[in-house]
């Protein structure tokens, strides 16, 4: 009987009814909450469609970040819905700033709806950012979290350069103290990680780092220093390697007299004139000579550039050249002197004088010849056993008059050169044999002054008696000659003399 089954279907077309209602109500939600909603309706009984109630998704957590190199890894809390539901996903976005500023969809492994607790995106831009999370659950989204903290990612090196070196070098880049200090300073680019550290070697040596953006760099040492440098950021990028060379020398240059020409006799004596001093000056610092500088007897200071320097000196006399040297480092040599005697002029003899020590008019003892010479004459040209610098000097030997009356002296002491001869122009010795005398023969150096004094009274030939003055005339032996080698010129014989 069909009537007993119309409350039945009665029953069941009221459920349909229900159910499709409700599920109109949650499809007419949806349409008006649209994908970013976060809430839903939940079905509590597939069995009892009136059981139903709203849920909804949480604020996300905030985001922890850390950053290694340019990849920042974020990782954060699960996010639950009132109603026990966990977050079936999360999209991560980064800021420019701690509030306000675009939203950027992170990319890498962050990008789109990220299903783990943490991600990592790769070659994160150059700046500061800071990281949020948004739960979701199918097409419902929760709301976004607050900001991570800020995290730097930074791809651009720092740069790195020479801020100062002390002291300063020269002109020529020469330090001439040791020690030189290089001090380097290093910035990294504006909204960078900030530097890092400094490492520099010197000379190819152990590496040393400085954890500042500044470092002091002592270098010493005579000789050419290489100090090569580069700073790190704080997100590991390194500048380009950099140098920096230090030339050092504080070791003065040694200048000295290499030759002079032509060269001076044993005496130090040139009788040429000009004479040139060849200087020459080396430098073991290592910067090399730069110039010589010079003046002659006080005068004006001469510069020659280089190693060398010729100096030419003339006018008789002694002279005194003063030079120094200085390095291209700027160092000093001490001032040294050399001095050039130029003497050109032949020695003369200004008197040749006879004089009476025992009885006049005769030759006898005491008597004495007297021969003055310039005041430069080398003793030892008058007698081979004198030498050429002392004040004053003797021998004794035999004064011979001959029968022409002509006077010698003669010595063991002086051999060749020695005296030489005197024409005494009066009859000393009127005999057929020559006359000799005991003697000595005396030189004094400041005056020039060569005397022969008879020590006895003579024998043989004939002494001369009642003699009148007469005028002596000198005739030097081969070889007499001044300190520079100049032969005897003029010989002036003075007014009359007599013994």
């Amino acid at each position: 009987m069909i009537t007993p089954q119309q409350p039945v279907h009665r029953e069941r077309r009221k459920a349909l009814r229900r159910r499709a209602t409700w599920t109109l109500l949650a499809v007419l939600f949806i349409s008006w909450g649209g994908p970013a909603a976060n809430a839903f309706w939940q079905t509590l009984s597939s069995s009892n469609f009136g059981a139903a109630k709203a849920d909804s998704l949480p604020q996300g957590s905030v985001p922890t970040a850390s950053l290694s190199g340019t990849n920042v890894t974020l990782s954060w809390a699960a996010a639950t819905t009132p109603g026990g539901h966990p977050a079936s996903g999360y999209t991560v976005a980064r800021y420019s700033g701690a509030s306000g500023g675009t939203q950027v969809a992170a990319g890498g492994g962050c990008a789109g709806t990220v299903t783990a607790l943490s991600c990592t995106e790769q070659s994160v831009p150059g700046g500061t950012w800071y990281y949020a999370v948004t739960p979701v659950i199918s097409l419902w989204t929760g709301a976004e979290s607050a900001r991570s903290g800020g995290v730097i990612s930074d791809s651009t090196p720092p740069t790195i350069s020479v801020s100062s070196i002390s002291p300063t070098p020269n002109g020529a880049g020469y330090n001439n103290t040791s020690t030189v200090t290089v001090n380097l300073s290093a910035v990294d680019n504006t909204g960078g990680s900030g530097v890092a550290s400094i490492n520099y070697t010197v000379d190819g040596g152990s590496q040393v780092t400085v954890n500042a953006s500044t470092a002091a760099v002592n270098v010493s040492g005579n000789g050419t220093h290489t100090v090569s440098f580069f700073a790190t950021d704080v997100a590991g990028n390194s500048s380009t390697p950099q140098t920096q060379t230090i030339k050092i020398d504080s070791v003065a240059p040694v200048v000295g007299v290499a030759s002079i020409s032509p060269t001076p006799n044993s005496l130090g004596y040139n009788k040429a004139s000009p004479v040139t001093v060849n200087l020459s000056a080396t430098d073991s610092g290592g910067s090399g000579v730069a110039n010589i500088k010079f003046a002659i007897d006080g005068g004006s200071q001469v510069s020659v550039t280089g190693a060398t320097a010729a100096v030419n000196i003339g006018g008789e006399g002694t002279h005194t050249l003063s030079y120094f040297a200085t390095d291209i480092a700027g160092n000093t040599s001490n001032a040294q002197t050399q001095t050039v005697t130029i003497d050109t002029t032949a020695p003369t003899v200004s008197a040749v004088t006879m004089a009476n020590g025992g009885t006049a008019k005769t030759a006898d003892s005491g008597d004495t010849l007297t021969i003055v010479f310039s005041t430069d004459m080398d003793a030892h040209t008058l007698c081979s056993g004198w030498n050429s610098t002392s004040a004053t000097q003797s021998v004794t030997g035999t004064a011979s008059i001959s029968t022409g009356n002509v006077l010698t002296f003669f010595s063991s002491s002086c051999t060749a050169p020695a005296f030489g001869s005197v024409s005494l122009n009066a009859a000393y010795n009127k005999g057929t044999a020559a006359r000799t005398f005991a003697a000595t023969m005396d030189w004094t150096q400041s005056t020039g002054t060569l005397v022969i004094t008879f020590t006895s009274n003579g024998s043989g030939g004939t002494a001369g008696t009642s003699l009148s003055p007469a005028t002596p005339v000198y005739s030097p032996a081969p070889g007499a000659a001044d300190k520079a080698g100049n032969a005897v010129g003029t010989v002036s014989a003075g007014g009359p003399s007599k013994f």
